[in-house]
């Protein structure tokens, strides 16, 4: 794994600084990816990826292959700040494995 080194935190945000965050979203989603593929015949836990990437929950009506696709094409949109309110969540949870960098400047 490459070692990211932490920008110094500017107000306003500096390039660096976006571009760090950029790298730890890209870790986080590959963490989410890999949950997705884990959990694919599992709708239960699909829907919790699915609320990790998007914030929102499939009900009634729904199959898991439709979720299942959906979750994928939910978390290449994914935002940084939101990632940086849910995912630690999501590791506490057992959903996803951690990562060894968090955002920064949030």
């Amino acid at each position: 794994m490459k070692v990211l080194i932490k920008p110094q935190v500017t107000k306003p945000w500096s390039q660096e600084m976006y571009d760090y965050n950029d790298k730890v979203a890209t870790m986080m989603i590959r963490e989410i990816q890999k949950s997705i593929r884990k959990y694919k015949n599992n709708f239960d836990k699909l829907n919790e990826l699915m609320v990790l990437c998007g914030g929102i929950k499939y009900g009634d009506g729904y199959s898991i292959d439709e979720l299942y696709k959906d979750v994928f094409c939910e978390v290449v949109n994914v935002q940084n700040y939101w990632l940086n309110e849910e995912y630690p969540y999501a590791v506490k949870q057992g959903l996803v494995e951690s990562v060894p960098y968090n955002f920064i400047g949030y």
